[in-house]
């Protein structure tokens, strides 16, 4: 929960939930919205709320509030303690700490995959976190990137016993739909098997492969895809630090009674210390409980460790003071003897004090990361959330009447504010369509001259101009993640179809091969490459693997109104992309798997061409008649919508640098 990712309230958002005053909005999900508010004495708090399509779901509430009440029992280090859940207004709620800083996900995609050091940090804490939610006789069900916190204490895992809740509505109303994300559910959970915490440990393998590399270990596509190779094929898993990797695979068994348990996991992250060496610190004896029932499905208490692995290197930071060995609760323990899932209460003592022996490893990972973040200067380098983006932007600056029909266009340079654009590309060609590279050392854009098309670059300043390659009329060029080929659109038995070229222009690959028309690819900082086509007869827009040519596409927009121009956020998580008829659409953002859709501006006139401020706060787009154009900026929630550009200059195609 980064701060620097709050977004602002919009009107049909609470401002108090119960005693909690609302601030700003963090987030929405499956189960609903996410809030930043403060107690009564002023201390942060993120609130849950459920959506209304749930909230009127009794069978969902009544299992929300035991999942709550059971998730108040979890020990809080290395997890987001629950604080109090209930309803007001006819919402029902559940508030928890409330961690400041980014999630792994957010952390991995922008600075890359983690150093050795970090990524052990990350493996112990998370093992640490589902065992204190596997001791409270939880399932977390839907352990992922985004639903683990760096906070300045260490990872610390979230949102446990939502997706159990979410499982029970679902029974009710979708028979047959999987709860979890594609990508980190467990093959059981896909062949809707009987759910144990093995599931967690699935994906806990998942998330550290993630971690050490910046990829799913089970690659990216549509769900089906996902599904069916989690089922079926091996991870991926990179590699590994040797210390790590037979763990990894261990977890990541297709067979969930083969997989370690989250306290095996623990134990072999902190080189092999056995139960009987913690046990005489403790200095008491400690002996594995009774065989239990044979439907109780945690291994955690009983079966022994099948992975050993060598000593990981010393952290190079001071170990904090032990945790206490009780274990913080908002209701009563539960009693002596074993719990639901076969945990005695020595039991958990004694992981406890494992878990003490590590979180210098979780704070190690704290730490790593705001050295990270105080290098970037206040607020991680980004603009405040309320402030106008003061960068400029490059433009499409028409030098005479008649686009777009005839294209007269030089490149430019426009802030907004000043009285005119600065030209940057000019001479009588038409230049269009400009984007800068990755690094901000070059731009790539379309050129249009004498009845042909090509991809150019030049230096950011408008030098070194230099030509790459044919390329489809009208069409764009978008740079890699790493700044080193353009993908575009060229034809090819008279079909559009994507492909990448190096800079250079050399070594060109195709990425599709269907016959449907198709246009305006761009390539994310996710390496995903997005774009719409006619495939299935109206304009919608999809994503593909450029790793992968020729494997399915996934669709994002599903609704069958015309969806064009898409635009990945500079963190490709979301999409900005014109909706609706030609002449009357409007700018609308989604999530990347298409989920979320919303519009972000209103009217009848015709909207399009966005384009994110490099801290996804804003969004560029163009408004009117495309003979005369008006660059607009509004806020990405959809506020503050502004004319930029000045009147009579006939400015398009704007991106923001």
């Amino acid at each position: 929960m980064d701060a620097s990712s709050l977004l602002e309230l919009r009107p049909d958002d609470p401002t108090r939930i119960g005693r909690y005053r609302i601030e700003a909005k963090i987030g929405e999900g499956g189960m609903g919205a996410v809030y930043l508010g403060r107690d009564p004495q002023e201390r942060p708090v993120a609130v849950k709320v459920v959506r209304p399509a749930l909230a009127g779901d009794r069978t969902f509430l009544a299992r929300f509030h035991d999942e709550a009440a059971n998730a108040q029992r979890v020990a809080s280090f290395c997890t987001a303690q629950v604080l109090e859940h209930g309803e007001d207004l006819g919402l029902a709620y559940m508030v928890t700490e409330y961690i400041d800083g980014p999630s792994l996900l957010d952390h991995v995609a922008e600075n890359g995959a983690l150093s050795p050091g970090m990524l052990h940090g990350v493996a112990v804490g998370v093992a640490a976190a589902l065992v204190a939610i596997h001791s409270a006789g939880l399932v977390h069900r839907d352990l992922k990137p985004s639903n683990v916190m760096l906070s300045i204490s260490g990872p610390r895992v979230i949102d446990f016993g939502i997706a159990r809740a979410l499982d029970m509505a679902s029974s009710h109303t979708r028979t047959g739909q999987v709860v979890g994300t594609p990508g980190w559910i467990a093959p059981e959970q896909i062949t809707t098997q009987h759910i144990t915490p093995a599931v967690d440990v699935f994906a806990w393998g998942c998330l550290v492969a993630y971690a050490a590399s910046g990829r799913n270990p089970f690659g990216q596509g549509s769900f089906e895809i996902l599904a069916a190779r989690a089922v079926h094929a091996e991870p991926e898993i990179g590699d590994l630090p040797a210390s790590m990797s037979g763990l990894v695979r261990s977890a990541l068994l297709k067979d969930p009674a083969r997989r370690p348990s989250a306290r095996d996991l623990l134990l072999a992250l902190v080189g092999g210390a056995g139960e009987a060496a913690v046990t005489s610190e403790l200095g008491q004896t400690w002996s594995a409980p009774p065989a239990g029932d044979p439907n109780v499905t945690s291994r955690d208490a009983t079966a022994p460790s099948p992975v050993t692995t060598p000593s990981p290197a010393p952290s190079p930071f001071p170990a904090p003071p032990p945790l206490p060995l009780t274990t913080p609760s908002a209701s009563p323990p539960p009693p002596a003897g074993r719990g639901e899932y076969g945990y005695s209460r020595r039991t958990t003592f004694i992981v406890s004090a494992v878990a003490a022996l590590l979180v210098a490893a979780a704070v190690a990972a704290g730490l790593y990361y705001l050295k990270r973040s105080d290098d970037k200067g206040t607020n991680g380098g980004r603009a405040p959330a309320t402030a106008f983006p003061t960068g400029a932007m490059l433009v499409r600056m028409d030098t005479a009447p008649g686009w777009p029909r005839e294209c007269h266009a030089d490149l430019g340079l426009y802030k907004p504010g000043d009285p005119s654009a600065t030209p940057l590309v000019t001479g009588p060609q038409c230049d269009m369509l400009p984007e800068r590279s990755p690094d901000k050392t070059r731009i790539a854009f379309t050129r249009q001259h004498g009845g042909t098309t090509e991809a150019w670059v030049a230096n950011a300043d408008g030098s070194a101009l230099r030509k790459v390659t044919a390329i489809a009329p009208g069409t764009r060029v978008t740079w890699s993640p790493n700044g080193a080929r353009l993908a575009y659109m060229a034809e090819k038995a008279g079909v559009r179809q994507i492909f990448t070229i190096t800079v250079e222009g050399r070594s060109p690959t195709q990425l599709t091969t269907d016959p449907s028309f198709k246009d305006d690819p761009m390539w994310s900082s996710t390496n995903q490459i997005v774009f719409w086509s006619r495939q299935t007869g109206d304009e919608q827009i999809y994503t593909l693997d450029p790793n992968r040519p020729g494997t399915p596409w996934t669709r994002v927009t599903k609704d069958g109104t015309r969806s064009v121009d898409p635009e990945w956020s500079p963190d490709g998580r979301k999409i900005a992309f014109t909706r609706g008829p030609d002449e009357r659409s409007n700018i609308w953002v989604m999530n990347a798997d298409g989920t979320d859709p919303h519009a972000v501006t209103t009217g009848t006139e015709d909207d399009m061409d966005p384009a994110w401020s490099r801290d996804g706060r804003w969004l560029c787009y163009v408004r009117g008649p495309v003979g005369n154009p008006v660059v607009h900026a509004v806020r990405a929630n959809g506020s503050d919508d502004r004319v930029v550009t000045p009147a009579n200059r006939a400015l398009g195609h704007p991106y923001w640098l």
